[in-house]
């Protein structure tokens, strides 16, 4: 579960630097249909997307230097599960 998709997808009011997140979230939920966890996903997906085109990161990626790699850190069992 995480807080901010939640409170997103939600639209509730969100306090301090976590209502700056919510326009970056919003996109993830849209595509949801009402599911946290498929938001959550989502939500990696979009944000792996806005690293790949920071010119800093592209640029390690083609050098071979960098892999940028989205994932899911379960609470419970402590594991993280890619995304992509």
């Amino acid at each position: 579960s995480c807080g901010a998709v939640n409170a997103t997808m939600a639209g509730n009011a969100v306090p301090g630097v976590i209502s700056s997140l919510y326009y970056q979230i919003k996109p993830a939920c849209e595509h949801a249909n009402g599911d946290l966890d498929k938001a959550i996903e989502q939500n990696v997906k979009f944000q792996v997307e806005q690293l790949a085109v920071s010119p800093v990161l592209k640029g390690l990626v083609d050098e071979g230097k960098l892999e940028i790699v989205g994932g899911v850190y379960d609470l419970t069992s402590g594991k993280v599960n890619r995304v992509c």
